[in-house]
Order: structure tokens, then C-alpha cells, then sequence
């Protein structure tokens, strides 16, 4: 990634902590809110392969620890995990890179990393992470994810766009031969 994808990066993540903090976390279903930020986490994977998933996950897991009464590091640990798993179902053979196939990839990330994340906490001495409100929270976030993936699908592509392209400057396409 660039330095212009790394802005572009720094704003969605700083505009999703906003909503976050400002919107989601007033709207509470049975306990639980929808979450934007594991949201953006199954897109980055679902739209930018494995590694740019885990990278991305890991930046905004750190992100979302700056507002949360859990272990810092917690959140970063489950995103780089969501993102990488994410990013690995877009590489399997067939065609995953269809806008539909990546929004549906981005809820399932969402609603699989929530529990996760409740499991994560459990094995690091978070008590009662790992219960019924788990199941209901990722029910919450799943809903939420439904209608928060397509422009948290759209916002990670704008992120990634040109991200590609040579630091140089020169024309020569990534990969290509310039002898062709």
C-alpha cells in the first residue's frame, strides 16, 4: 500500500470510530450494538486478499482497543485473524471477487469474528465473555453487518484504490515486463 491508501485508511478508520462511539454504541438490541469496525475488518480481507486483511485488521483492532474496557491488544489479535480469514476465502478457486460475494463474505466475517473475539477473551482470563450474550451479540452485529457491509465494502475499495501502483511515478503496471 501507498502513502495515499494509508490516508485514505486513516480517515475511514477514524470516521468509522466516530460512528462507532457517537451512533452504534447508543443503539443496543438485547445487550448488544452493531459494530463497524469488525465490519470493516471482513471487507478489508473480502476486498484485499489475506495479508492486506490481517494488516488492516491489525491497525483497526488497535483502533477499536483505544475505546473498549478489554485487554489492549484483544480486538487486534481477533481482527488480524477475521482479516486474514476473510482474505483467505476470497483466494479460493472460483469466482469470489464479485461485489455480492464479497458482501456476504464481509457479514460472515463480522458475525464468525464476534465470537471469536468472546472465545479470545475467554482463554486470556476475560470470565464470562463466552456465554449467552455472546450469541446474541453476534446476532446484533450480524443484522448491523447486513446493512453496514456494502459501504463498508465500498470504503475499503476506495482505500485500496491505486494502492498497487508504483511509488515511482513511472507507468510500468505492477508485475508487467516493459519488453513486451
Amino acid at each position: 500500500m501507498n502513502a495515499l491508501s494509508w490516508g485514505r485508511f486513516a480517515l475511514v478508520a477514524l470516521v468509522a470510530l466516530v460512528v462507532q462511539v457517537a451512533i452504534l454504541d447508543q443503539i443496543e438490541l438485547i445487550g448488544a450494538h452493531p459494530d463497524v469496525m469488525i465490519v470493516l475488518v471482513g471487507a478489508a480481507g473480502a476486498i484485499g486478499g489475506p495479508v492486506r486483511g490481517a494488516m488492516l485488521g491489525f491497525v483497526l483492532g488497535l483502533v477499536a482497543d483505544l475505546v473498549l474496557p478489554t485487554p489492549y491488544g484483544l480486538s487486534s489479535l481477533t481482527f488480524v485473524l477475521v482479516g486474514f480469514a476473510a482474505g483467505l476465502v476470497r483466494s479460493l478457486p472460483g469466482d469470489r471477487d464479485g461485489r455480492s460475494a464479497q458482501a456476504v463474505t464481509t457479514v460472515a466475517a463480522a458475525a464468525l469474528g464476534t465470537m471469536l473475539y468472546a472465545a479470545i477473551g475467554e482463554l486470556v482470563g476475560q470470565s464470562g465473555m463466552l456465554s449467552r450474550e455472546a450469541v446474541f451479540a453476534m446476532l446484533i452485529v450480524t443484522l448491523g453487518a447486513i446493512v453496514i457491509a456494502v459501504p463498508a465494502d465500498a470504503a475499503i475499495r476506495w482505500v485500496l484504490s491505486g494502492a498497487d501502483r508504483a511509488v515511482s511515478g513511472h507507468s510500468m503496471p505492477a508485475g508487467g515486463s516493459a519488453t513486451r
